[in-house]
């Protein structure tokens, strides 16, 4: 796994300074470019490749992130960098595009640079501060997702209960697997269906 080393620049130097805006949007861009182009695992992204491909200096990257991680982490939670989730089939049948879906996930997501990250990203994330906070709570991860537009299009024309929140059921689904991603690695396939059917189960119009 490739480490990033942390710069000598001191938190308070970091404190100290004031940002651009200009700089701080294009390391957010250029952080989601490189992991988006295809290029590039997770752990292929460094500080430095960031800096490069934003055009600023390395230490204006840590005069504002302690690491990657908290540069990925913003990126993920300010728009800039959607989680790579696969699109849900659209055949009629819910639970069997949803199965569908959790298969394709397990293949293409489930790979041990994106368990990398994800491991990365939670560290980012319980070490992050007030702003970390506010971030988390204004992000749309969950509302935007295939999943949630899936179950929020099925709500809308009566098939599941009128009452359910999209996100929840969503996050219900994706966040059982995520965590498993994060402490064992890919799950049976058996286990990660079991859970469509526990969410399905709660979520039918009765």
């Amino acid at each position: 796994m490739t480490g990033v080393t942390e710069d000598p620049v001191s938190a308070e130097t970091r404190r100290g300074r004031p940002r651009s805006a200009a700089s701080h949007q294009a390391v957010l861009t250029a952080t989601a470019r490189l992991l988006t182009c295809g290029e590039y695992e997770y752990d292929d992204v460094t500080v430095e490749r960031i800096a490069a491909e934003a055009g600023v200096g390395k230490q204006t990257i840590y005069r504002w992130w302690t690491n990657k991680a908290g540069v990925v982490l913003e990126a993920v939670l300010t728009g800039h960098l959607r989680l790579d989730f696969s699109p849900v089939p659209e055949t009629g049948d819910l639970r069997a595009d949803l199965l569908a879906w959790v298969s394709e996930t397990l293949d293409e997501t489930f790979t041990e640079g994106h368990r990398s990250m994800a491991r990365s990203l939670i560290s980012a994330l319980v070490t992050g501060g007030a702003e970390t906070d506010s971030l988390l709570a204004a992000s749309q991860i969950w509302e935007e997702s295939p999943v949630a537009d899936r179950l929020r299009a099925e709500r809308d024309v009566g098939r599941l209960r009128a009452d359910l929140e999209p996100s929840a059921a969503a996050a219900a689904l994706a966040s059982p697997l995520v965590l498993r991603l994060i402490t064992s690695g890919r799950p049976q396939d058996s286990w990660a269906h079991s859970l469509v059917d526990i969410v399905l189960d709660g979520a039918w119009a009765r």
